[in-house]
């Protein structure tokens, strides 16, 4: 009998309802939320959520309740009663108001099932012409528990024309879990943070109202006022034209009374455009100057608007914010825990919060863990809280997961990432740490060994001995003398350890470039030395694959020497800054440590070179103190190029001449130090990179003072970044 092309056809069983409901919806709050935001997309001004006790499971009832647009039949039989519809997708703003579709995976409606056994949905709808009511006055979702195909489900209705206002109302009975005070707290908490504290449009408002008027010490257990922090009394509508108004979930405060204000938006090519405000220095908000191109494996996300607060936690500092925000005098212990309640950057999106970000558990830019590296610059998680509004899926490309927990981990989203923790690093943190320091908040980190030797000294010692009597006076400085001697033995002891230890942590510095450069040569020797083990049997055997092997041989042979010898000549590089114990000063030609160096990175894409006027000079010192420096510097030119996406890149390191001593100038065409920064730049533990320690040009400047030698920044350069080495020259 002949093959026949034949169909098969999916059958989902009814329970994959149960399945989207239960699995794709994290939790009970999160389905209630799924239904507010469906009330948005159907142009409501408003989505009513009220609890009826008992509320323990197989009892009470939530109702829903909307102003939309309603559903005619045909969207109950077309769009809502198919799971998954593309109905949203396809068309991204609601029909009326023209707002941003929250909905587009056509599951939020089976938040309902995740509510409770049963559901009643009333939707009166005049789209069609006429206004009609429809009405299912049942669905009871275990029908979905068991083996029947969702094809064989059917429920019941009634339609009939309705003068009454448009609008969807759901109740949803036989609750699936107990609603405790602590649950419904978390719901409200959840509620205020969806909403935007940023959204100012009037003529679109959308307001969300949670009734507990029915929650009791008697009905429920607790009082509903007290979930909503309120003792009010909506019976007494005195003065009040809208009783509902006491239910109105209100967003969270924008944190006005912060020590730190950042606010701005970033344009589609990621140049921002804002403030930053030092509000405890009593400061005007100051311009931010930042252009963050896209990197490799990012993709626009579209405009992003930034509303950031940041707080000091010091004791006094962080009550008197408190006090500001109209909370009352409390502890310090009380204002941080008020603090930690509100921490978070919250992202929204046509005026609703994405969950999960913008929890205080949720640290998604891993604020605490760039914190660890560099505590006295880095902000953590519980000192910033904010706002960050992003564009609907098609203009940002932020994909929001089925499940409703926050976006896809794509390009779009690793672009928003980054201009966030880098505009964070790269102005809003070093702003804020120059002025601590300046207030004397913070304490610079600027002592250097040559601060240290001089102390040693013993000046003021020195200085009180003319008070001591003759007798006394010769012994008294040979006491001093000596401690003097033994302080200098230690610093130097201190010294070449510190020496060492700047030694391994510029090796960091590089290991990139071993990797970059050394890995693929060992991989190749590897893998090619085992081929030629394989194969060497056939060198002399006469076999079919002998001339094959013949030809191969001195081919690969050549490759192993070319790469052999590249591993060789960077390990050769390398050997200066291993940290070796070293002997007296010697001459060395500095033009040569700096072509070495440039060795080091020349698998970049960057013209980098060496210049000199007139013939070279031998300098005098230690030539890894040199190529230490240079190391560091070259590394943080080439980060920048590379992170600027700047045209034509290229580093140049110049030499001349001036009496007894080498001018050496490292020089780059990239986007510079802001001068704001200029005088920090060589303090240990700033850096303007996210993620970086701060410490290499700080390592760069005490390795040259070793040698005699000094760094300087050249702050008025306009070209990109120069550093000038000065280095002593034989002779000089």
């Amino acid at each position: 009998m002949p093959p026949t092309a034949q169909k098969l056809q999916f059958r989902p069983r009814a329970r994959i309802i149960r399945t989207i409901g239960d699995q794709l919806i994290s939790g009970p709050e999160a389905a209630v939320i799924e239904l507010v935001k469906n009330a948005y997309d159907a142009d409501a001004s408003f989505v009513s959520i009220k609890f009826i006790p008992p509320l323990k499971a197989g009892n009470g009832r939530i109702v829903i309740a909307d102003d939309g647009h309603g559903m005619a039949l045909s969207d109950i039989q077309d769009k809502w009663m198919e799971p998954a519809t593309a109905a949203k997708s396809g068309t991204r703003l609601s029909p009326i108001k023209r707002r941003h579709m929250m909905g587009s995976k056509g599951i939020g409606r089976f938040a309902a099932a995740k509510l409770g056994t049963r559901m009643a949905l009333n939707s009166v709808s005049d789209r069609t012409g006429s206004r009609v009511e429809v009405l299912i006055p049942e669905l009871n979702w275990s029908m979905f528990d068991g083996d029947t195909y969702l094809s064989d489900v059917s429920i019941d209705y009634m339609t009939q024309e309705s003068t009454l206002p448009t609008g969807t109302t759901i109740e949803i009975s036989e609750l699936s879990e107990d609603w405790t005070e602590p649950k419904l707290a978390r719901l409200y908490l959840e509620l205020r943070r969806l909403i935007s504290p940023l959204q100012q449009n009037d003529q679109d408002k959308f307001s969300i109202y949670l009734d507990l008027s029915g929650c009791t010490k008697e009905t429920a257990g607790f009082d509903g006022w007290t979930v909503l922090g309120t003792t009010h009394d909506p019976d007494d509508t005195e003065g009040n034209s809208d009783p509902k108004k006491a239910y109105e979930v209100q967003p969270f405060p924008i944190l006005t009374s912060s020590d730190y204000e950042v606010s701005g938006h970033f344009d589609v090519a990621g140049r921002f455009h804002g403030t930053m405000q030092i509000r405890r220095a009593g400061q005007a908000p100051q311009p931010i100057d930042l252009v963050l191109p896209l990197q490799d494996e990012e993709q626009s996300c579209g405009i992003v608007t930034v509303q950031l607060f940041l707080f000091d936690r010091e004791a006094a500092v962080v009550r008197e914010a408190i006090r500001k925000a109209g909370l009352g005098d409390v502890s310090a212990a009380e204002a941080r825990q008020i603090l930690d309640s509100v921490a978070g950057i919250a992202i929204y999106r046509a005026g609703f919060r994405i969950r999960p970000y913008g929890d205080p558990e949720n640290d998604w830019l891993t604020l605490d863990k760039r914190r660890v590296q560099n505590p006295s610059l880095r902000i953590g998680h519980n000192q910033i809280a904010g706002y960050v509004t992003v564009q609907d899926q098609d203009a940002s490309g932020l994909v929001e997961r089925s499940s409703r927990e926050g976006f896809e981990q794509n390009a779009a989203f690793r672009r928003l990432h980054r201009l966030i923790t880098d505009l964070l690093a790269e102005r809003v943190e070093p702003r804020r740490q120059k002025f601590r320091e300046d207030a004397g908040i913070a304490r610079r980190k600027r002592t250097t060994f040559e601060d240290v030797r001089k102390i040693s000294e013993l000046e003021p010692l020195q200085s009180l001995i003319s008070d001591i009597s003759p007798a006394k006076r010769s012994s008294a400085q040979d006491i001093i003398a000596k401690q003097s001697a033994l302080l200098v033995e230690r610093i130097e002891a201190l010294e070449e350890r510190q020496r060492i230890l700047e030694a391994q942590s510029s090796l960091g510095q590089i290991i990139g470039e071993i990797l970059h450069e050394g890995a693929p040569s060992a991989t190749f020797l590897a893998n090619t030395g085992k081929r030629l083990q394989t194969r060497f049997q056939f060198l002399f055997d006469n076999s079919k694959y002998t001339e094959d092997t013949r030809k191969e041989f001195p081919e690969k042979l050549a490759l192993v020497r070319d790469n052999g010898e590249k591993l060789r000549k960077l390990f050769e590089v390398l050997r200066p800054l291993s940290g070796a114990r070293r002997g007296p000063p010697e001459d060395f030609y500095g033009v040569d440590a700096a072509h070495e160096v440039l060795g080091i990175f020349d698998s970049h894409n960057i013209e980098m070179e060496v210049h000199q006027e007139g013939t070279a000079k031998r300098l005098v010192g230690y030539k890894d103190d040199l190529k230490t420096a240079l190391v560091n510097l070259v590394g943080n030119s080439i980060y920048w190029l590379e992170q600027a996406k700047t045209q034509n890149p290229r580093v140049d390191i110049r030499f001349r001449w001036q009496g007894g001593e080498a001018i050496i100038y490292v020089d780059d065409n990239g986007p510079g130090v802001p001068e704001e920064f200029a005088e920090q730049i060589f303090d240990v533990g700033f850096t303007l990179k996210d993620g970086g320690t701060g410490l290499g040009l700080n390592i760069a400047k005490e390795a040259l003072s070793r040698s005699n030698a000094s760094l300087h920044y050249h702050m008025h350069f306009s070209a990109g970044t120069r550093f000038e080495i000065r280095f002593p020259c034989l002779g000089g």
